[in-house]
């Protein structure tokens, strides 16, 4: 008898013939395993492919992505937010609102700009919809004279490379002139493509002019604006043809500097003098008025950003600029630099950790397959994991994504699966071998008689990962790397298992072959060792459990169903808690000030000198007593910060970074704001997190009575507050009401910190209404509005491009004139005939209006946010705190209060309801997938029941290790529901065989389970091994993984123990119940199943 004869009769488990086997001997897998040439060209294939597309692929931290968003923006200097709302951002709502795919709108009307967010449905063709809000928008045509185009962009991620700090006791514009040097520097390498400056003034030129000389003069601001104007400028004037040329014609008076402008001449006088607009006013080139105030360690300071783009590789540019500003470029006397927010740090240090797990991983799974079953079959395996990983990144290049910390897990999520059909094919070889089969006859009998059951594993595991591809909202487009590593991974395992595999496994000599190599006859002896044992295990104790489980099956399913109920009672019990995202990980801690509205810039200042102190404090407190004790209790001397944690200290006054929105960091300019972020050492470099110096911080600092709100902040991927409420009334009074009482009650709950409101109670402002006499000395409100706004904001004269800057011109009062109240009243307004005071021509009146405007879908919006001590309360249990007691009280007193969700519980509902949806979806693919092959309805019934036990073993890996469950266990639990399924495939399909057979029930059932014991332990084993170094991984970096791979890990451990027990219990029930009903109808037949025959191949 050849090789690849079968050696178990005429009839194998499916019921096939000699001539089946005969037929699948001739088909791809034997040619395959026969042919190893064409083995080893699929396998470099898949190597190759993957090492150039690993050349090119996008290096990053966290995927660029597309946020679904279309913004609108509109600048309208000088403008209140009021005036904003109405003249701005109403008409641009009214015109994008009927849009198709338009899923919400979200607007802000601050001062000076107004911007409408237009967010699209999931799928909505992006393209097509920003073409249709540009030809809205521009069909606007009420916008005010003054306000400037639109500016209309979808949103993306852009990712800042790094910035460079170039900070000293040097002068503003020494500091910004240097960084306009280093900016085309940088942006003149090739491996960069855009760099910007940042944290500088805008240069502006102004004209102040006194009240006095426009009086002696007989002019308004506003006609020194237009002379101005019209005296600065280039404008082309046609061209001649001079019979062999043509000659263009050009008219030069363009004025660049502070002299050019100072000598345009304004008037002109009867005898001929000119009078110069130098003359008339104090014109200052300089930068614009504003509150921006930036210190880098105390020091002036300016930045150059720089960006990735395209796909660009994060490494190669912070290689190219850090080299640049190192080595290269000319620095000024007094003035260093500094690189912050190097995201290039965060990927090496990530890339390092998650490769050294991997690596660690790999190898632990290694020494399992090498215990179990042969070390050259283990070698070959890694072979094919190592040659699948590489060929996926050529997939994962193709499919436009990138390398990043969540396609990285991906791979490592995948090495506790792709290691599933390897062993089930390379075990089924070694069960061959020992039945005596020897080189290729026992490497296509064993991949033969299981490629049926693998497929489908495989395609079982592929559609359980699908739904989250479909998940939506921001974690949607984050995590989906994840499933696409795993589905490309698994895939070209697959073809790895069943078309490479079998040709190197039929090179392994002889069970009876005596290994020469000591090494080789030392891993033997251990393997026999381990074998021998193995068996009086399978033989012994589980022999006897597995009879126990046939005779009182139903006690062992009660038994089951009891510790599933027990364990997810744990949820809403508080046992294991629930956080939907967690905390991932940073190195810039950031506290965010906002003073009451109408602060200015020097009491904000002041307060944030106190903040500083404060971080002092606490990095000098953390360095003496890293537990966190007071330096009262440790008697450590007080100090500056702490040098071993932190590395730079960067403070803005008057522009605040408000998070890390769409489009990138969002900032918002006002004199009553502020951030002092403190840029620690890397995490792996500390051994206190963010959060505990976070925690320090605000202990140290203690109440603000004075901030409207202030909130510090560490992690390093935010998808919105933990608690975060929407409120809307058509009363605004009533609005700002409610918005009071619910602070104040979420105050009084234990464990929510940082409350905050967008609500503020109102900047003062000055109110000027026409009064009726006004109309007779012929003036308009367009007059007065035009001339007031010309004295105390400015009059834009014309704008100058010099160098990369539009420099406005300004003509306006001189500061003295325009500080008071006063001012404005007894301000001199130009009328035909002479000039009136402003007061006798307008009522001057006091009020209120806010300083920043928020709507949503047409609505004003409070939006009321804060933190929670996850150790306490979690985001979804104050969810469920509001639900259910505090907004029900609060609607009831006030009628019509609308409440909504947003931030992280925002985040949750839309990636749960699409993940739910998604997952039913998948489980009837997977039902089907399995009824098909088995040509049984009962039997998928059998083995999808696995899947909730499976969520036993991952609740018990949250409690042991004390962390709470949320999106990224849920990713891990769905991973596990595809080990779980695969362990209940293979041993029904056993069992389908053991009973075509004509083996008794029960004992089928008990040599199922014993026989597919070692491949469904050893698939358990290997999965908890790869996943093992990340679960226990102490790094701070790599906390935020450990859910997911604790859900996978401790899941198929306890899991496949559930199943070895409960699908047996199971298909003994089902076995049992088809008998009685057989029985009933009077049927004297053996009962296998009523769906039909035994799997198929």
């Amino acid at each position: 008898m050849s090789d690849t004869e079968d050696h178990t009769g005429a009839v194998d488990r499916y019921g096939n013939e000699a001539s089946d086997r005969a037929r699948d001997r001739s088909g791809p897998i034997a040619f395959m395993a026969r042919n190893g040439v064409a083995a080893n060209l699929l396998l470099l294939a898949m190597l190759v492919a993957g090492y150039f597309s690993y050349t090119s692929i996008v290096q990053e931290v966290f995927p660029e992505s597309s946020l679904d968003t279309i913004s609108v923006s509109v600048t309208y200097p000088g403008a209140t937010p009021e005036e904003i709302e109405e003249s701005i951002v109403q008409k641009v709502e009214e015109a994008v609102e009927a849009i198709e795919g338009v899923k919400q709108i979200t607007a802000t009307a601050a001062e000076g700009r107004g911007t409408v967010n237009v967010e699209l449905e999931l799928g909505a063709d992006i393209a097509r919809a920003l073409d249709e809000v540009k030809s809205e928008v521009d069909q606007i045509q009420t916008f005010p004279d003054e306000a400037e185009e639109p500016d209309i962009r979808e949103l993306t991620t852009r990712l800042v490379v790094l910035r460079i700090a170039l900070f000293g006791d040097v002068n503003e514009r020494t500091l910004k002139e240097t960084a306009y040097r280093l900016e085309d520097a940088a942006a003149a390498l090739p491996e960069i493509s855009y760099v910007d400056t940042s944290a500088v003034r805008n240069y502006e030129i102004y004209a102040d002019v006194p009240q006095s000389r426009l009086r002696a003069l007989g002019l308004s601001l506003p006609q020194v604006a237009q002379i101005v104007g019209q005296s600065s400028l280039d404008t082309p004037a046609g061209s001649i043809e001079t019979g062999r040329e043509e000659v263009r014609v050009r008219t030069i008076g363009q004025n660049y500097d502070q002299q050019d402008f100072e000598n345009i001449i304004v008037l002109t006088t009867q005898d001929g003098a000119t009078l110069r607009l130098g003359d008339i006013a104090d014109v200052d080139d300089s930068f614009e008025d504003s509150d921006l105030i930036t210190r880098f360690n105390d020091q002036p300071v300016a930045f150059v950003d720089v960006y990735r783009t395209s796909d660009e590789r994060v490494l190669d540019i912070a290689e190219a600029a850090k080299n640049l500003v190192a080595n290269e470029f000319d620095m000024p006397p007094g003035i260093s630099y500094a690189i912050w927010e190097d995201s290039s740090e965060l990927l090496e240090d990530r890339l390092d950790l998650l490769l050294r797990n991997a690596a660690f991983g790999l190898v632990l799974v290694l020494a399992a397959l090498t215990l179990f079953l042969d070390l050259r079959l283990a070698m070959w395996t890694a072979v094919g994991i190592g040659a699948t990983f590489v060929g996926a990144i050529f997939i994962l290049d193709w499919a436009g994504s990138s390398i990043n910390m969540f396609s990285l897990f991906g791979f490592i999520l995948a090495l506790g699966l792709v290691v599933d059909d390897a062993v089930v094919v390379g075990e089924n070889v070694y069960a061959e071998r020992e039945r005596g089969r020897t080189g290729m006859g026992a490497a296509i009998a064993g991949a033969q008689r299981v490629k049926v059951p693998v497929f489908f594993a495989v395609a079982t595991t592929i559609t359980a990962f699908l739904p989250l591809l479909a998940v939506g909202g921001v974690i949607g487009k984050i995590l989906a790397d994840i499933p696409l590593v795993v589905i490309a991974v698994l895939t070209l395992s697959l073809i790895e298992a069943l078309y490479v595999l079998p040709h190197h496994l039929s090179t392994l000599p002889d069970p009876s072959h005596k290994p020469g190599n000591p090494v080789t006859r030392f891993f033997a002896r251990v393997q026999a060792w381990v074998d021998e044992r193995f068996k009086a295990f399978v033989e012994g104790p589980l022999d006897r459990t597995l009879r126990f489980v046939v005779a009182a099956p139903y006690l062992v399913v009660a038994g089951g169903i009891a510790l599933l109920i027990l364990f997810v009672a744990m949820l809403p019990a508080g046992i294991i808690k629930f956080s939907f995202f967690p905390e991932i990980e940073g190195d810039i801690v950031t506290a965010s000030l906002e003073m009451p509205a109408g602060t200015t810039v020097e009491r904000t200042a002041e307060i944030t000198s106190r903040i500083e102190a404060a971080a002092d404090r606490a990095l000098a407190r953390l360095e003496s007593s890293p537990s966190g004790e007071t330096q009262a209790q440790t008697g450590a001397a007080s100090g500056g910060p702490n040098p071993s944690f932190l590395e730079a200290t960067y403070t803005t006054i008057g522009l605040a970074q408000t998070g890390q929105g769409p489009g990138g960091p969002q900032r918002t300019v006002r004199p009553n704001l502020a951030n002092v972020q403190l840029s620690l050492v890397p995490a792996a470099q500390r051994d206190i997190s963010a959060v505990r110096i976070e925690e320090a911080w605000r202990e140290e600092l203690g109440e603000v009575p004075e901030a409207k709100s202030l909130s510090i902040s560490s992690s390093l991927l935010g998808i919105g507050e933990p608690v975060n409420v929407q409120l809307s009334h058509p009363d605004d009074a009533v609005l700002d009401l409610a918005g009071d009482r619910l602070m104040n009650q979420l105050a009084g709950v234990a464990g929510v910190f940082d409350i905050e409101s967008d609500q503020d109670a109102g900047q003062q402002e000055i109110e000027l209404r026409l009064k009726p006499s006004a109309r007779t000395l012929g003036v308009t409100l367009q007059d007065v509005a035009g001339q007031v706004r010309a004295a105390f904001f400015g009059a834009e004269a014309v704008r100058v491009q010099r160098g990369r800057e539009d420099v406005r011109v300004y003509i306006r009062l001189p500061e003295e004139e325009r500080d008071s109240i006063a001012d404005i009243e007894n301000y001199r307004v130009r009328v035909p005939g002479g000039e009136v005071a402003l007061s006798s021509l307008a009522e001057v009146s006091f009020g209120e209006a806010p300083s920043v405007i928020r709507r949503e879908d047409g609505h004003r919006i409070t939006t009321i946010t804060a933190d929670v001590d996850s150790d306490t309360i979690t985001g979804q249990e104050v969810a469920d705190l509001l639900d259910n007691e505090i907004m029900p009280e609060l609607q009831a007193d006030y009628p019509s209060l609308q409440y909504d969700f947003g931030g992280e519980q925002e985040e949750q509902q839309e990636s749960f309801g699409d993940l739910g949806q998604a997952f039913l979806l998948a489980l009837v693919a997977i039902y089907a997938l399995l009824a098909v092959p088995f040509r049984s309805y009962i039997q998928p019934l059998i083995i999808m029941a696995a899947i909730p036990f499976g969520m036993i073993g991952a609740l018990i890996g949250h409690l042991l290790l004390g962390i709470p469950l949320g999106i990224l266990s849920m990713f891990g639990i769905i991973a596990l529901s595809g080990v779980i399924i695969n362990g209940a495939l293979v041993l029904i399909d056993f069992l389908n065989e053991n009973l075509a057979n004509g083996m008794e029930p029960g004992e089928a059932v008990i040599d199922a389970a014993k026989s597919r014991f070692r491949p469904i332990m050893l698939t358990a084993i290997t999965t908890f091994l790869g996943v093992a170094p990340i679960t226990f991984e102490t790094s701070l970096q790599a906390q935020f993984l450990i859910p997911m791979s604790a859900s996978l890990g401790f899941g198929v451990l306890f899991g496949t123990a559930l199943l070895i027990l409960l699908i047996p219990a199971l298909a003994t029930i089902q076995m049992r119940a088809v008998a009685r009903v057989q029985r009933w109808r009077g049927r004297n037949r053996d009962a296998v199943d009523p769906g039909g025959e035994p799997m198929v191949p």
